[in-house]
């Protein structure tokens, strides 16, 4: 049987173009942070929102499994959607597998011509051990 893990970010942080951002997440989980799961197998659906977007931009979403030491081993497919009204809201699923002692996280992106704000975001999480 998984077990289930809800995670919660309210915290404002600011995304400048082009540069990819781990999002910590500041509530629920295990102890915040960008780890959403440890070693094993999970099921991930997380959901954004971003403020102050450029009207027509791109903003993409992905898993990153890290290992043991914290250096990405696998970065996952992409979500891409475009957006056109200067605030979006996304979401994004995957399922893998965490190598042992590592963990898995989201990050963000977005291709604007100025900074945006990631003002929300939720994961919920299905994990079984290996």
């Amino acid at each position: 049987m998984p077990e289930h893990h809800r995670f919660t970010k309210d915290t404002r942080a600011t995304l400048p173009p082009a540069v990819w951002h781990d999002i910590e997440f500041d509530g629920g989980g295990r102890d915040g942070g960008p780890a959403l799961a440890a070693e094993g197998r999970y099921d991930l659906s997380v959901g954004v929102t971003l403020m102050g977007i450029t009207p027509g931009t791109e903003v993409q979403l992905r898993a990153v499994e890290f290992d043991a030491g914290g250096d990405p081993v696998s970065e996952r497919p992409a979500g891409s959607e475009v957006h056109a009204t200067g605030r979006g809201r996304f979401a994004y699923s995957w399922k893998g597998t965490v190598p042992a002692g590592g963990r898995v996280g989201v990050r963000v992106i977005q291709f604007g011509q100025a900074d945006a704000h990631l003002v929300e975001a939720e994961a919920d999480v299905f994990t079984w051990p290996l």
